[in-house]
């Protein structure tokens, strides 16, 4: 048999407070979708108190190696209290592995996570469901249970050390990345955290932008001081926990940005050519423009550019009477993921029937979308006409984004 990991210690986060999360270096594509070329963490915590408790378990495949780390600290018997902040399976699906070891232990979550709970594995634990900010003594530490619902899933909750001042945040905060050893915010270059976790939060939890801000406002709301961010996904902040907060603020706040991105599909370069001329025509205007080929940017990088973007550029081909597929991928992940950009402009080629930018148009009709005019559909290469129309469009995207 293969393992799947390279050992790993603990690290302690504070006195009896510990990190015993694993990392994925195998899977390929987190949630079978999003790339993860860095892989990722699936970060787990035990605090060692007159009750030991435990926070969160890790992905299936990794427990074996996570219970060793454990091991390195208690005998995993001891467990009093398993927290779950959330029931996703990458958070939850060890939770039978170590219920065998310690059956003693009581499962702490919420009243939705333990409907949840019940039908994902039915283990046979004492549970307990907790209020919010109900608050439960292991000794010497005091855990508060945080109600964050939606962030992302109905039944999350945040879990904080009183004592310590430390904030186990569940997803939010999160990113992308494995932590190869290198666990807090001063062991790593943040330039490539920042990058992993907003492409982390832009696949993850863009419909979820408005509870992203509900929990920032609430926790401030609590005044209770935060000394460490833990998140299930991610390093653990301690240098300087509001570095991570401000960003996620900045990138799910209401506000969009004012630049224009245009999510293009080309078969045969001619929707590449209007793509290009289009760039170039709202450069001169002096808009900023980010760019992307949907065949061949990675779909997360797409989203990370498109979302906050004060205009949404989509130009199509026309593939057998329809948008191009993964442009009419992508449009579906703005519908399901409800993109606060609401204003769009469209343009699009096809050889002889068309059908592509009718059929995306009425695709952004039904999402209402403002739509901006022209509506561009070329046959084939665009005439002197069509170029002005492309120059007209231009003017109106850089006056919308005034």
């Amino acid at each position: 048999m293969t393992r799947l990991w390279v050992k790993e210690m603990y690290r302690e986060v504070a006195k009896g407070v510990y990190y015993i999360g694993v990392d994925d270096h195998h899977t390929e594509l987190f949630e079978n979708l999003w790339k993860i070329p860095f892989g990722v963490s699936y970060n787990s915590y035990l605090i060692v108190d007159e009750k030991v408790a435990l926070i969160e378990t890790v992905k299936g495949p990794w427990s074996e190696q996570w219970q060793e780390n454990i091991r390195e600290i208690i005998d995993p018997a001891k467990i009093d209290y398993i927290i779950l902040n959330h029931m996703e399976p990458d958070h939850t699906s060890s939770l039978p592995d170590i219920a065998k070891i310690a059956t003693n232990a009581t499962m702490i979550y919420t009243n939705k996570a333990s409907d949840m709970q019940k039908s994902f594995y039915d283990i046979p634990l004492k549970e307990k469901t907790v209020e919010d900010l109900e608050e439960i003594s292991l000794g010497t530490k005091t855990l508060k249970f945080i109600h964050a619902p939606f962030l992302h899933w109905p039944e999350t909750m945040m879990t904080y050390i009183i004592e310590d001042e430390i904030l186990f945040s569940c997803d939010a905060f999160g990113a992308f990345g494995a932590l190869n050893e290198k666990v807090f915010d001063d062991e790593i270059d943040l330039r490539m955290v920042e990058s992993e976790s907003r492409r982390y939060l832009s696949a993850i939890i863009t419909s979820y932008f408005k509870f992203v801000q509900r929990g920032i406002e609430k926790v401030k709301d609590l005044g209770i001081g935060i000394k460490v961010i833990a998140p299930s996904h991610g390093p653990i902040y301690r240098k300087d926990p509001m570095w991570i907060v401000d960003r996620y603020n900045e990138w799910t706040r209401p506000e969009l940005e004012k630049y224009a991105t245009i999510v293009y599909g080309t078969m045969y370069g001619y929707n590449h050519r209007l793509a290009i001329k289009l760039k170039k025509e709202l450069i001169d205007l002096g808009v900023e423009v980010k760019l992307h080929n949907i065949s061949y940017t990675e779909m997360s990088r797409v989203l990370v550019d498109a979302i906050r973007a004060g205009v949404l550029i989509v130009g199509t081909p026309t593939y057998d009477a329809f948008p191009f597929p993964k442009i009419w991928a992508f449009v579906n992940e703005v519908q399901g993921k409800r993109f606060p950009v609401k204003t769009v402009a469209l343009f699009g080629t096809y050889g002889w029937g068309g059908g592509g930018v009718k059929k995306l148009q009425n695709m952004f009709e039904e999402m209402k979308f403002e739509i901006l005019e022209p509506i561009i559909r070329v046959k084939a290469r665009p005439s002197d006409e069509e170029s002005e129309q492309i120059r007209l469009l231009a003017k109106a995207i850089a006056k919308r984004l005034q």
